[in-house]
């Protein structure tokens, strides 16, 4: 033996002498929060905490990676598989990221790029593994008329009847779920299902399998829509579930949609698809009180009328007010039927591809390839360093220029990764394109933001007041500005989204303690207009504010509307959400506190340590951590201590009466 056996990497020198400067400039927790620490990178270390710190209380699997997720909930062999090994994947896809940014621009651009995110200035999602696109929101209409052609061995021929299309959408689930790093959007599956239905119910059979009269068609339908549901919710992503979408409509939507899904010869029937829906609607509810099922996330379309401000189908709303009192599972997404028109996928004016946001909701043919979040407060503490308490309206003009500077930098990240992709397609390495399921050309470039709140704040202003209100409209307004030029410069579709952060906002907050720029000591950043956690804010204040921004965001926001028990009338639901839609509020949910004690029972309530129902222990509580229900114990560490404990949840009108 003639020395120690050396592990190296055949980086390029340049790259490994930018991050030996980094690591010489910056504190070494830095390099920890972005999961690249050496200690991160030896296996053998963090086999042992893993395995180690599995039993101890309170220790969550988001705890014990550097993508911290709340869907991931297991500790066995498979999750250790998948999250062990992210260290090494993320130190790879940052040199792939700079090598390509490298070839696309400058090095002087790959090395900013690279600092940027170490330092926390931006956030650059799911950024260890750059390689894979980030979500897109398939068309069940593709498998229901070609069947499944990704089976590599098989040529899988269109289904029949509704048993094998639910088989097919399953196996695509799987496929697709794997192949992405974010949502699975199955956003048009109950229309599809519908044409299934409507022969069904002319003959009897689902294809060779005799069902017999109406009554056990729409029996058989509920079972199998139920099944459906407890598949998506399988760890079958690796050791988590798939992160899917389902969407229903209203009138407007439907009869813009409906007639385009043209199968053996014939569109569904409307009042089929409204029923098929009525019913998947009630079988969610029903998996709910047996166990707290997590995905698809429901989303309910309404178009508006031609005000602008009253929803279109007053029918519609109120069977979704009656649908979501017991459990408020469902995302609420208002605006006009064009929109998510299925047409949407012939469309070539990348600046007008639809609506798409993180949750895999919105049109058909449409995704993200990847996102990259600005940290709004770091900005905000630069921009005011000079003129903190002296000159506001200076520093949100330093802002602006800031923003816009970094926007063009995230905007050179994102194609880059596009760059990337490209490239793996054409190596075969990423089959849903070239099978035509997926389209680069309508996946956008994701600007994300998160801490709008805290850097107006910075600035000098309240951002529930109007002046407030204002500067961060401003601050929007330069991110859709610039997204608007690189979308000229490069040919490529950007777009801004408020990001979800679910771990995002934690770390970057704490970096930026870490190099003194969050004197404040918040532990996380809001991911909502207004934070969670903020007090002396009612419904009605977040429903304004979010009405008021909500239009900027080109990729979405999502604003929590926290209820702290059942709402029991449907007036009460119906009027909430008559008067989001009225006041602009785009993507919104009505949200509770769900718990399960140690009978199984689920209820609602918050603050709540006992079951109503027989008296014993609450065990565990759901509700949102982002857009979808999650068990608060497997949120990581500060979004257990920090932001769950402090969030406030109000009662309504009809709860104090």
């Amino acid at each position: 033996m003639s020395g120690p056996l050396l592990l190296a990497q055949s980086f390029d020198p340049a790259f490994v002498s930018l991050l030996e400067k980094l690591r010489k400039k910056y504190p070494a927790e830095l390099f920890s929060l972005t999961g690249i620490a050496p200690e991160q990178l030896d296996i053998d270390f963090m086999s042992r905490q893993f395995f180690r710190a599995s039993n101890r209380k309170g220790s969550a699997t988001a705890d014990h990676s550097i993508d911290p997720n709340a869907n991931v909930s297991g500790r066995g062999v498979i999750t250790f598989n998948y999250e062990v090994p992210k260290p090494y994947m993320k130190l790879n896809s940052l040199y792939n990221l700079w090598r390509t940014l490298c070839e696309q621009f400058t090095m002087e651009a790959a090395d900013a790029a690279i600092e940027a995110e170490m330092i926390g200035a931006i956030y650059i999602n799911d950024s260890w593994d750059i390689g894979r696109p980030y979500c897109f929101n398939y068309s069940m209409y593709d498998i229901a008329l070609e069947g499944l052609k990704m089976g590599g061995r098989l040529n899988i021929v269109p289904a029949k009847g509704l048993f094998t299309f639910l088989r097919h959408v399953e196996q695509f689930t799987v496929y697709a779920a794997n192949s992405t790093l974010g949502a699975t959007g199955l956003a048009d599956l109950l229309i599809v299902i519908s044409r299934y239905v409507d022969d069904m119910l002319d003959t009897g059979y689902d294809n060779h399998i005799k069902v017999g009269g109406e009554s056990r068609v729409w029996t058989y339908v509920a079972e199998h829509l139920t099944s459906l549901i407890y598949t998506l919710n399988w760890e079958f992503r690796g050791n988590q579930s798939p992160f899917t979408n389902v969407s229903v409509y209203d009138d407007a939507f439907l009869g813009q949609l409906v007639p385009a899904y043209v199968i053996n010869g014939k569109a569904p029937r409307m009042e089929t698809v409204k029923k098929v829906q009525d019913i998947f609607l009630s079988c969610f509810n029903q998996v709910l009180e047996r166990d707290p099922a997590t995905f698809p996330v429901v989303t309910a379309c309404f178009s508006l009328a031609e005000d602008g401000k009253e929803l279109a189908d007053p029918a519609f709303v109120k069977r979704i007010a009656e649908h979501n009192l017991k459990f408020g599972f469902i995302n609420i997404y208002v605006g006009e039927t064009s929109t998510l028109s299925s047409c949407c996928r012939l469309r070539s004016n990348i600046n007008d591809l639809g609506y798409a946001n993180s949750f895999g909701a919105g049109s058909t043919k449409i995704g993200s390839l990847g996102v990259c979040t600005l940290n709004l407060p770091a900005l905000a503490r630069d921009a005011s360093a000079e003129t903190a308490g002296k000159d506001n309206e200076a520093a949100v003009r330093e802002m602006l220029e800031m923003v816009g500077a970094m926007t063009q930098m995230v905007g050179f990240i994102n194609h880059a990764k596009r760059c990337f992709i490209a490239d793996r397609i054409e190596r075969g390495s990423l089959p849903l394109y070239k099978l035509g399921y997926m389209e680069l050309k309508r996946q956008f470039s994701t600007c994300g933001f998160t801490g709008l709140y805290e850097a107006v704040h910075i600035l000098g202003y309240d951002m529930r007041e109007p002046e407030g209100l204002e500067v961060a409209k401003r601050i929007l307004e330069r991110i859709n500005q610039t997204n608007g030029f690189l979308t000229e410069l490069l040919g490529t579709p950007h777009n801004m989204e408020q990001v979800p952060g679910e771990s995002s906002a934690v770390k970057l907050a704490r970096k930026d303690s870490l190099r003194g720029r969050n004197p404040e000591g918040w532990e996380l950043y809001s991911n909502q207009f207004v934070p969670l956690w903020e007090e002396g804010v009612d419904l009605l204040d977040r429903i304004r504010i979010q009405g008021e921004l909500d239009g900027y965001c080109t990729g979405g926001a999502i604003c929590h509307l926290n209820v702290a028990d059942r709402i029991e009338k449907p007036e009460t639901m119906e009027a909430l959400i008559r008067h989001a839609a009225a006041s602009g509020v785009v993507y919104f949910a009505i949200n509770y506190a769900i718990n399960r004690c140690l009978d199984g029972h689920m209820t609602v309530g918050h603050g709540v340590d006992y079951c109503p129902i027989c008296g014993k222990r609450i065990t565990d509580t759901y509700t949102r951590v982002v857009g979808f229900l999650t068990n608060t114990k497997h949120w990581n560490a500060t979004r257990r201590e920090h932001d769950w404990p402090h969030r406030t949840f109000l009662k309504t009108k009809e709860q104090t009466a």
